[in-house]
């Protein structure tokens, strides 16, 4: 990527942040939206702020050196909080593809001048296109894992009900997890 593109994100920095983290955000229902903007609250808005402060992470190295262990840290946390809410991978990953049109649409009239190439351009999207797909396994990685935790717990439960002698007979894993996700449905 160019130096200029580099020079222009980061003197827009706050401006793109802002806009980006709105449209991460977004994503969630409109009642949590209100608490997820106060990202200066660390205790209070935990998962406001940690996304805020990854993304901020994530932009910095955007338009810097783009250390690839760094971006794929932050870009763990937010994947990590995206994971553990009842979210689709689809509006999870959102805000990834959401910053290619931000690019675009902040430095139209600089793209427009030809300070800004489509090269240069292209350059940052492949960037952007690789973290989603590295957001993509971690999302899933993370998932997977809420899910064996799930299991773990019920098969814990399940022992211990057992050992008291609470139950007549072990409880078929695979039978309580569907009946335990019916129930969320209601």
């Amino acid at each position: 990527m160019s130096n200029r593109l580099n020079q222009l994100m980061q003197q827009k920095h706050e401006e793109l942040l802002k806009e980006w983290f709105e449209q991460a955000i977004a994503a969630y229902p409109a009642e949590a939206h209100k608490y997820f903007v106060r990202v200066d609250k660390d205790f209070a808005n935990p998962v406001g702020s940690n996304i805020y402060r990854n993304m901020d992470h994530l932009l910095s190295e955007l338009h810097g050196d783009r250390d690839a262990d760094k971006l794929y840290g932050h870009l763990e946390m937010i994947m990590k909080i995206r994971a553990v809410q009842d979210m689709k991978p689809s509006k999870a990953l959102a805000f990834l593809p959401s910053f290619k049109h931000l690019i675009l649409t902040t430095f139209k009239n600089e793209v427009n001048a030809g300070q800004i190439t489509q090269a240069d351009l292209d350059d940052l999207y492949t960037d952007i296109d690789t973290l989603m797909l590295i957001a993509f396994d971690l999302y899933s990685e993370s998932k997977e894992q809420l899910s064996n935790l799930r299991i773990a717990q019920v098969k814990e439960m399940n022992a211990m009900l057992q050992k008291a002698n609470l139950l007549n007979e072990s409880v078929d894993t695979s039978t309580f997890m569907r009946c335990s996700n019916y129930i969320e449905e209601e």
